[in-house]
């Protein structure tokens, strides 16, 4: 958005999808808080933004897992009046102002994605009881659900949620649960996001080049024997080129040369943007001229065990 003119006809819709996922992950992390804060007794792992591939990829929000079972928690972070309907599966929102939109079934997503879990626990040889919760950020969130057996939580009532699953005889013994827990780790693929302009139809003669300012955001920062120099307000950063070309990567996708770098950054030496492309530690590819530079994108995953 930093990179757009305000007026740009893309704006509103990425203003609205950086809205939901700030808001998707503030919802995460009140989950995050719960099992950072609470000790459980039995053995057990928790994931958070775990991707695996099963009959197809799916992500799971949180998985809670033990010798006795799995539990994955599905959480939503939506503001307003919602409504969960069967059929059609959908979650609907009404806003104050009177504003409808639908969204994909938060129980469907679940059962969908318990489903795929438990395959992926057969294909490796594990059976474990699969439980799925819903679990809404906020206690402030209202929400009207069809009758179903997925219960509908707040953060604070999860440890009360895990404590009530039966534990009888672990299904697992110690060495066969470490190593999944191993095996999980090891399987979850990173999601890499599609190219900005690509997914939203942007042009690229739409993107403001130029490395912008860390201190006031203005775009075009000169460059400087010392790093850049802003001159909007005067500021100084030694490495403020670091972010514009994780932009253009993040924007264009693909790799970069060396002219695709001095045209974002507006340095005019091919000497200059190769010791800045070089300073990024990128993978790279080809001849000293026809070099082109990539940058393996990821989010990060936490896990606990």
């Amino acid at each position: 958005m930093r990179r757009l003119p305000g007026h740009h006809e893309a704006t509103p819709v990425l203003r609205s999808k950086h809205a939901a996922v700030q808001a998707g992950f503030g919802g995460e992390q009140e989950l995050d808080k719960v099992f950072e804060s609470y000790a459980f007794s039995m053995k057990h792992g928790v994931f958070h933004d775990l991707s695996l591939a099963s009959s197809t990829y799916f992500q799971v929000d949180t998985l809670f897992i033990t010798p006795w079972y799995a539990v994955l928690f599905e959480v939503k972070n939506i503001a307003g009046e919602l409504t969960v309907t069967e059929n059609p599966p959908q979650l609907i929102r009404v806003l104050d102002s009177g504003q409808v939109s639908g969204f994909k079934s938060p129980i469907a997503q679940l059962e969908n994605n318990c489903e795929l879990f438990q395959d992926w626990l057969y294909s490796r040889d594990a059976s474990l009881p699969v439980y799925g919760a819903v679990v809404l950020a906020y206690a402030k969130q209202r929400i009207e659900v069809f009758d179903t057996n997925i219960p509908i939580l707040f953060p604070s009532a999860v440890p009360s949620f895990i404590r009530k699953l039966p534990t009888t005889s672990p299904l697992l013994d110690d060495e066969t649960f470490a190593d999944l827990l191993v095996q999980l780790s090891s399987s979850h693929r990173d999601f890499i996001p599609s190219p900005v302009c690509e997914a939203y139809s942007i042009r690229r003669s739409d993107i403001r080049t130029g490395v912008i300012c860390p201190g006031c955001g203005f775009v075009g920062m000169e460059k400087y024997m010392g790093g850049w120099r802003c001159l909007a307000c005067n500021g100084a950063s030694r490495d403020a080129h670091k972010q514009a070309i994780r932009d253009w990567f993040l924007l264009f996708g693909g790799g970069m040369r060396n002219m695709d770098c001095r045209e974002f950054l507006r340095v005019n030496r091919q000497q200059t943007a190769h010791r800045l492309l070089v300073s990024m530690d990128l993978e790279s590819e080809g001849t000293y001229r026809d070099r082109v530079y990539t940058m393996e994108l990821h989010s990060e995953r936490k896990k606990r065990t």
